[in-house]
């Protein structure tokens, strides 16, 4: 025969949506501006995180390009076939970045000189590495730098080299 046992052990909520009597309490005491404000605040927090459920799970563009900078090199940049070409840039996406391209060509060719990619995966992409440019002869190139997002979203710069 089995006998029960009270106890006046009151176990915590397992359900995490649902406030614990303390925290309920320490609700009670906030001023209705502030509750409203964390409600508010989130309702926003949790709609933002499904945002692709609401977009049906649609990977069409959306608008939103991914922001690229070229930090080096600068504008007309002085660089030396043997030193190499530092590349360095900065993208960034509320997706994430799916795809870096990168190509150096002359300023009036039509066929790239050195064309390379990369699929970085994440949301802020920091890229530096420095070419080996020691077989290209000396004058003025272009690199092209794209990225993409998830979304096909694509955002492109552009900077003039000179080398010597």
């Amino acid at each position: 025969m089995m006998a029960w046992v009270s106890s006046k052990y009151e176990p915590k909520s397992t359900n995490f949506l649902l406030p614990t009597k303390s925290e309920q309490r320490l609700l009670a005491n906030l001023p209705m501006k502030l509750r409203t404000m964390l409600a508010s605040l989130g309702a926003v927090a949790m709609l933002t995180a499904c945002e692709d459920i609401f977009e049906g799970g649609s990977m069409q563009p959306d608008g939103s390009t991914p922001s690229l900078t070229i930090n080096n090199p600068g504008k007309n940049q002085a660089i030396t076939a043997v030193g190499g070409l530092r590349v360095n840039i900065t993208a960034v996406d509320k997706d994430e970045v799916n795809y870096l391209e990168f190509t150096l060509k002359g300023e009036s060719a039509e066929k790239a000189v050195l064309n390379f990619d990369t699929k970085p995966g994440k949301k802020v992409v920091e890229f530096d590495t420095t070419l080996n440019i020691s077989g290209i002869a000396p004058g003025t190139y272009k690199l092209q730098v794209a990225a993409s997002d998830k979304r096909t979203n694509l955002s492109t710069q552009e900077v003039t080299v000179n080398v010597k």
